[in-house]
């Protein structure tokens, strides 16, 4: 026993700094978890459960007066559920969906407010989307199944008010939602819909109340491209389309945000009470289509829609629309994420500290003692003990040379700045040309966006190759003309960091490595899931659970794509690396340049569209939403390529991780237009 805690100590003291900081991680995640949980449950008074596969059945009467079976089904969602809401106190519920390449999640912020204010909400995913795989009978973009299903199992539920059940989407997810009013105009199940960001009403029963939710600029819906000074979007309160909606083309002036209609005429609400007779309702929020659903405006006038629809929940009191929590419970997601990412550098670090991967770890110089033998002037020999510096491993660490003269500077520089300008100003032509010829969707490849992006991620990374080849071919004939035979003392080899001593038993050896460590973050992100019904997510950027059965083949296909960007990404990483700049400096340059230019197409595209309404590329709408992520990834992902070459020497642990882990964030968080094929 004493051996083991004087071993224990031991290690501890030559691994203080990596333990301590393994420990913060998993504090830091599991806290952060709890006080998101207890948010979102409004103090564990909701129970927030993970439906899978949930089925129940029941009967209706329908509005033809004929009893007609309710078959219920949940393939996925998250049902919130709040502790009062029973067979005695049924409460009013609410099926909150997403948008198109969007999950279940994204409707969180609602569902916080909805569920801590009495109402039973249930948010799902699509068909295409999240964890309902798709049945290849449709596109992912037009894939409704999905809400109606989920009313019906809300409906069959004995703590539900079956007079008091309503439907909300986003985008596509507000298709679905005017789809489910047309269509439910024979059961009558769905009492209020709330339509976010879509701009077609398709009629409802003479009962139901409707309202529209749209952002002041949106990328899709109200929109036209015709005039120069605004869109339609921005004028929709003053279009006949929006008077129409209302019941009132006669109505002069403009529709009023937020105002309900009866019958056409704006009538006086009170806070938390139930509005009497049908209404309509247009709310119009500042920012663009994303940001429905993540704004404290949008989750203020789903708040109200709610409650005018159904009043304030029996045994509740009224919360005011403003009074809101959604976002603090973001914001530690977003700590938990902060935290997840964190913890693959102390991971790492003590891995590379065990017998199976030491070998990995770079080498550190030493100074060891040796005693020489040497003969004096008289020829005699003496014995003399000398120090020296050695190397106490194989993976030598780069030595990069100092960042000065003008020809450095110009091949540094400039390859830099264009290879930048190339990842962002090649985007449109990949997205809106080129991808779907060269990459189209198939079976084995079925997601909409993926393949696109992983399109413009190769030719990015070939790119880049390719300009770095031109540098180093272009250095080595200066150099022999500048130093003649000496030349090679002034070369640098780009592909230096893609060397390892140890050969390919290293090679194999890190692909395993990050192989655990990925496995090791699954296991924290899955543990965290089970335990609180949390996982780690800011806005459109998520770390999330999935069905891994079903999904992980899909995952590997596209990874042999991303490992390609990312190889590449991790060699360009150790390229622009200068002895005189200190490390700090030179990952934050490595940083800015490899997600700026994605942020300058981005920075233009909405500069221009929130100051004009007009849109500087209109057929990207959709294209820069789908990587709004990939800046603060390609931040990431260049931290750790430049924090795992320190460890190891060599670039292929921080390539290999960051293609595992990035791939699966990707493939996760977006929809698929076929069925997942498994192997």
């Amino acid at each position: 026993m004493g051996n083991l805690k004087n071993g224990f100590a031991s290690y501890f003291a030559k691994n203080k700094v990596a333990v301590i900081f393994l420990i913060v991680c998993i504090l830091v995640i599991f806290l952060s978890s709890f006080i998101a949980s207890a948010i979102q449950s409004n103090g564990w008074s909701i129970e927030v459960t993970d439906l899978r596969d949930a089925e129940n059945e029941g009967t209706a009467i329908s509005l033809t007066g004929e009893e007609t079976e309710i078959n219920g089904k949940v393939v996925s969602g998250i049902l919130f559920k709040p502790k009062d809401a029973t067979a005695d106190n049924p409460l009013p519920a609410v099926v909150l969906t997403h948008g198109y390449l969007n999950n279940r999640e994204m409707q969180l912020q609602n569902a916080i407010e909805l569920a801590r204010r009495g109402f039973v909400v249930l948010t799902v995913d699509r068909e295409g989307h999240g964890n309902y795989e798709n049945s290849g009978e449709t596109s992912a973009v037009m894939a409704t199944s999905g809400l109606y299903d989920s009313v019906k199992y809300l409906y069959n539920m004995d703590y539900v008010d079956k007079d008091k059940i309503g439907i909300s989407g986003h985008s596509m997810g507000g298709m679905t939602t005017a789809l489910t009013l047309s269509q439910d105009r024979q059961l009558g199940l769905v009492s209020a819909g709330l339509i976010q960001a879509w701009s077609s009403f398709m009629g409802a029963g003479a009962d139901v109340d409707v309202g529209m939710l749209k952002a002041q600029d949106d990328e899709f819906f109200f929109t036209t491209n015709e005039g120069e000074d605004g869109t339609i979007s921005r004028e929709y309160l003053s279009t006949r389309a929006a008077k129409t909606f209302i019941g009132n083309t006669e109505l002069e002036g403009d529709v009023v945000s937020g105002a309900i209609y009866v019958n056409g005429q704006a009538v006086e609400t009170t806070g938390g009470q139930e509005t009497e007779g049908a209404f309509r309702v247009v709310y119009e929020i500042s920012g663009v289509h994303p940001q429905n659903h993540c704004s404290v405006e949008g989750a203020n006038a789903v708040v109200n829609f709610f409650y005018n629809a159904f009043g304030t929940p029996n045994g509740y009191e009224y919360i005011s629309e403003g009074n809101q929590v959604w976002w603090v419970k973001e914001a530690f997601s977003l700590i938990g994420m902060i935290g997840f990412f964190a913890l693959i550098f102390p991971l790492v670090s003590l891995l590379l500290t065990t017998p199976v991967f030491r070998s990995l770890r770079v080498a550190k110089q030493q100074v060891v003692e040796e005693t020489v033998v040497v003969t004096d002037e008289t020829g005699a020999e003496q014995t003399m003990v000398c120090q020296k510096l050695v190397w106490d491993g194989a993976n030598i660490p780069l030595q990069p040379k100092p960042l000065k003269g003008v020809q450095k500077n110009i091949s540094y520089w400039l390859a830099a700045i264009g290879i930048m300008l190339f990842s962002g100003f090649s985007i449109h032509s990949i997205c809106t040309e080129y991808g779907s010829k060269w990459f189209p969707n198939t079976q084995l490849y079925p997601q909409d966006t993926t393949n696109w992006v992983a399109m413009w991620a190769v030719c990015s990374a070939l790119f880049s190759l390719a300009v770095i080849l031109f540098f180093w071919l272009a250095n080595t004939v200066v150099n022999k003309i500048r130093y003649g035979d000496n030349y090679l003392e002034y070369q640098e080899n780009p592909f230096a960091a893609g060397k390892i001593a140890t050969g390919l038993g290293g090679l194999l050896k890190t692909f395993v490595l990050a192989l655990l460590v990925l496995g090791i973050l699954m296991a924290v992100l899955y543990t965290n899931w089970a335990i609180w019904t949390v996982d780690f997510r800011i806005w459109t950027l998520a770390v999330k659970v999935f069905d891994m059965g079903v999904l992980l083949p899909t995952i590997v296909r596209y990874g042999v794509f991303f490992g390609i960007f990312f190889i590449v990404s991790a060699l360009f990483n150790e390229t622009y690396r200068a002895s005189n700049i200190p490390e700090w400096a030179s990952t934050l340059i490595n940083v800015f340049f490899n997600f700026f230019g994605v942020l300058l197409v981005i920075a233009i595209q909405y500069g221009e569209f929130t100051s004009t309404g007009v849109m500087w590329q209109p057929d990207m709408n959709l294209g820069y939403i789908v990587l709004f992520p990939m800046v603060p990834i390609l931040a990431i992902a260049t931290v750790i390529s430049r924090r795992m070459t320190a460890k190891t020497g060599n670039m292929w642990l921080g390539a290999f991780i960051n293609t595992l882990l990035f791939t699966l964030i990707t493939c996760s968080n977006t929809a698929s237009s076929f069925a997942y094929i498994m192997g």
